[in-house]
């Protein structure tokens, strides 16, 4: 019978070095996720100074 899929794994010549796994690129997730969480952040702002009676940020 063949062997497992991962059997062998990290062995051989097409193995990754340590630290360069085929894996999701962080800088590219962190530009993807920045927008989206932003906004979030500055809508959740928004409703906390409705909420307390300020609509507008007084620092700008």
């Amino acid at each position: 019978p063949a062997p497992p899929a991962g059997a062998g794994k990290g062995h051989g010549q097409g193995a990754a070095a340590p630290g360069q796994e085929k894996g999701p690129d962080l800088d590219e997730l962190a530009r993807r996720l920045l927008d989206p969480v932003s906004r979030l952040l500055r809508t959740e702002l928004r409703r906390g100074r409705e909420r307390t009676g300020r609509p507008f940020d007084g620092r700008r």
